[in-house]
């Protein structure tokens, strides 16, 4: 009779290691949704010291240079950006756009830190933020902004721009006019 109740022992402590194992498993395992949410954050593509080159229909539309580009499923985070775009039907001008952060939706670029917009035949702005639409050519700005021209300085908040139309319009605006003795009188 000893024998079965020392049996049974050696049984028991089997039958209970295997159910803290199997147990163990459970407990143990990798939450699925902690692996989704870290994933999310994870970019598919890095890029050091980058240029991109977009093109419409037989020619390039423009050139993009960053430090550093990174690639999420259905967004795209660009540092040290420069798009460049040169405009046959405007006087053969080049055009500039940069900003320290951006952030790029399908057509859609975003400037959470601040964006430089300038025109080689002279004039360009600076807005505190703003987003840019690359296919409807319409620059939305959001908070303080600084444009130069020919015309002399104008300040305001929330500059939109119309390339297409070349019209600019803001709130707030006051301005620094160069006469053409070449004095400047505020309004």
């Amino acid at each position: 009779m000893k024998y079965l109740s020392s049996t049974n022992s050696v049984l028991n402590f089997f039958l209970v290691l295997f159910g803290l194992t199997f147990a163990s498993i459970f407990f143990f395992a990798p939450s699925k949704r902690f692996e989704v949410i870290s994933s999310e954050n994870i970019p598919k593509i890095e890029l050091i010291d980058f240029n991109m080159y977009q093109i419409n229909g037989n020619f390039v539309d423009m050139k993009i240079e960053g430090s550093k580009a990174l690639q999420f499923n259905d967004y795209e985070i660009l540092y040290g950006f420069l798009a460049s775009r040169y405009n046959n039907k405007s006087k053969n001008t080049y055009e500039y756009i940069s900003g320290d952060e951006v952030i790029r939706k399908g057509d859609m670029y975003d400037f959470p830190k601040g964006v430089v917009y300038t025109k080689s035949d002279g004039g360009s702005f600076w807005s505190e933020s703003g987003i840019y639409d690359y296919r409807k050519e319409i620059f939305k700005g959001k908070g303080d902004f600084v444009l130069n021209a020919l015309e002399g300085e104008f300040m305001g908040k929330n500059i939109v721009y119309d390339k297409k139309s070349q019209i600019i319009h803001a709130v707030s605006v006051t301005s620094e006019i160069i006469l053409e003795g070449g004095d400047k009188d505020k309004k």
